[in-house]
């Protein structure tokens, strides 16, 4: 009987540490993650980010527009919100890096509130579902990936 529960002791003790190092070790980041999840009206959508980008063979550059002075590029969302309301306006700054990404669709650095006249045109920046679209389906169309009215759900979960 007592054998029975050294081994025992020795196989939770082993389990313990195991779980004490999995929880202490830092995360290693990856430099590509393998899949992005974007929930949405239309059903989840499971991007395989790191298929795309290595196995596909597509550079970073081919679907974001550049990093902005930063690493890794920007989440869509902070350009792309999925409506321009009021709280993507009241705190969308805070989305970027530096007042460089501020250029992209102001004239100069806003200070303070904007008269109507120096807000951007939003009619013309696409919401995320428009530039996911537009991005997504015409590279589909062209390297012939799931294109087309009937081929939502290749992409979009149920």
């Amino acid at each position: 009987m007592k054998m029975r529960y050294i081994s025992i002791t020795v196989i939770v003790a082993v389990m313990l540490l195991v779980a004490v190092g999995g929880y202490v070790l830092p995360q290693v980041r990856q430099d590509v993650p393998a899949r992005v999840v974007m929930d949405n009206s239309g059903g989840r959508v499971i991007f395989t980010h790191q298929a795309h980008a290595q196995d596909y063979g597509f550079e970073c550059a081919d679907c974001h527009h550049d990093n902005i002075g930063q690493e890794q590029p920007l989440a869509c969302g902070s350009c792309h919100p999925s409506t321009f309301d009021a709280k993507f306006r009241a705190g969308h700054q805070k989305a970027f890096p530096n007042e460089e990404a501020c250029m992209r669709c102001h004239s100069e650095v806003p200070e303070g509130p904007l008269a109507a006249e120096d807000k951007p045109d939003t009619e013309n920046i696409p919401t995320r579902a428009d530039a996911f679209h537009g991005q997504c389906m015409s590279c589909h169309e062209q390297s012939g990936g799931p294109y087309g009215k009937d081929s939502c759900y290749a992409c979009h979960a149920r």
